[in-house]
């Protein structure tokens, strides 16, 4: 199977524990999306996470967090990604696919040498192929961050290699109740 975009919808979330919730409104929002990234790492919810944010309807890179402390690289690729700088648009970005579609994406199939993996962008291709040209490129969340309004805030991928499979247990429901307040966090809420 090729790379597919599979559209889905995130279960209920978890209640995140009070001090958590204190300790990230406490932080500047991109901050507090870092700090987010880092305890989806450690429930190993994703073992390489890319923050994309819009502003003014542009998608920009936010932040990369690898739970491998070598996620600079990667940042240093995808700054020079296309997607970036432009409107958040469904045909060149993950980000903008998971708009359009309304729900979060799972991105997942078999990337092959000199095949375009559609909006998957090249530098997250190799770096969930680890380098290589083809193979799986395991299971990987796009989860979209939308304030109260329904506007578009960013969104977080998560990537986990084909060997950790999907999301299980209580990841699922504490990866969105960690969107939702981050989305809060976004945008300004008390």
């Amino acid at each position: 199977m090729s790379v597919t975009l599979i559209p889905f919808n995130m279960p209920e979330p978890m209640e995140i524990p009070e001090h958590i919730i204190a300790s990230l409104r406490a932080m500047v929002p991109d901050e507090a999306v870092l700090k987010g990234m880092e305890l989806l790492a450690q429930i190993d919810a994703a073992e390489l996470l890319v923050y994309d944010k819009v502003v003014d309807e542009r998608l920009m890179l936010g932040s990369v967090y690898s739970k491998n402390g070598d996620g600079s690289q990667l940042e240093q690729k995808l700054k020079n990604e296309a997607c970036y700088g432009q409107a958040l648009d469904a045909d060149s970005s993950l980000a903008g696919s998971a708009f359009a579609q309304g729900s979060a994406l799972l991105v997942m199939g078999q990337a092959e040498e000199g095949e375009e993996a559609g909006p998957l962008p090249q530098a997250l291709k190799e770096a969930v192929l680890n380098g290589a040209t083809s193979g799986d490129v395991g299971f990987n969340y796009v989860l979209t961050i939308k304030g109260q309004d329904g506007r578009a805030l960013g969104a977080l991928t998560l990537m986990r290699p084909h060997g950790s499979g999907p999301l299980n247990h209580e990841q699922p429901n504490v990866t969105e109740g960690l969107r939702r307040l981050l989305g809060d966090i976004l945008q300004g809420g008390a």
